[in-house]
């Protein structure tokens, strides 16, 4: 069998990575600085890191930074901070919250709150500590939010045939899971390499979409985990009858995030108007 190929590196191999010189109208923000800024955001928001890793991709000119928080857990899972940054324009700078999984190192990436982005333009390098400590301090909201959606999946039992329903949808309407990935969750499903104590539920098929993942191109990661997230969140809420008053209800735009987001001109919109399909990957 081939190696699976991994996209993991250090630390210090991402910080070997030069960022691009600064235009008028692109400004780098190096993945030395992000991690700089996260780290200290962390620290000053008083929570305690327990891990820090990276991927990248592309020579490192595109690269993402995962921050696990130990303060903020459960006995299944605790908080995680991401952020995915380009040299070459191909994508947005992005920050999000999320969980990591701990039978399975699964992340989950929550959709609806906690995150933001910006282009690589005017002040996207002054972002100090201070803001992304604010932004962290969210992250006890986040975590609920994610406990409460954990918890309604769990009581989702899916059958047979809405599962291949499901799937079907993420690969062939949603687009967000590869054929690839369907073989492993496939796998999964005939023979679980994990307990997540929901058999045949819904959050039990979240955990086998999101292990399918686990060595996503770092172009994909972070929208693909939060398309992910809204998959399930919405299925959640129509497959729970309409009558029950405890339901997931979460409606929102992924790419409307917080007020870290900037308002932009008809200027600014060329920059980023490339969008990475699933096989422009390298």
């Amino acid at each position: 069998m081939a190696d699976i190929k991994t996209y993991a590196v250090s630390k210090a191999k991402l910080l070997e990575v030069t960022p691009p010189v600064d235009t008028r109208t692109y400004k780098a923000m190096s993945h030395e600085r992000l991690v700089d800024l996260t780290l200290e955001g962390i620290q000053q928001s008083g929570f305690k890191l327990e891990r820090q890793d990276y991927s990248m991709a592309r020579k490192g000119n595109v690269a993402n930074g995962h921050y696990t928080i130990s303060d903020i857990a459960d006995s299944e899972m605790q908080i995680q901070i991401g952020w995915q940054n380009s040299y070459d324009k191909s994508i947005t700078l992005k920050w999000a919250m999320g969980v990591h999984i701990f039978i399975c190192s699964n992340g989950c990436i929550s959709g609806d709150m906690g995150a933001f982005k910006k282009k690589h333009q005017g002040q996207v390098q002054t972002y100090t500590p201070q803001a992304i400590a604010e932004y962290v301090k969210t992250a006890q909201e986040v975590f609920v939010n994610m406990q409460h959606q954990r918890e309604q999946m769990k009581q989702i039992e899916l059958t047979k045939r809405t599962t291949a329903e499901l799937l079907g949808r993420m690969v062939i309407e949603d687009e967000f899971i590869t054929t690839t990935q369907l073989n492993i969750i496939e796998r999964e499903l005939k023979n679980p390499s994990h307990d997540y104590s929901a058999p045949k539920s819904l959050w039990e098929l979240y955990q086998f979409v999101t292990y399918s993942m686990k060595e996503i191109h770092p172009t994909l990661w972070m929208d693909s985990h939060i398309d992910a997230n809204q998959f399930f969140v919405t299925q959640a809420g129509i497959i729970v009858s309409s009558s029950t008053t405890d339901i997931i209800t979460t409606e929102y735009d992924k790419r409307q995030l917080s007020l870290f987001d900037e308002l932009l001109t008809e200027d600014d919109t060329e920059f980023y108007e490339y969008e990475p399909e699933r096989g422009d990957i390298e």
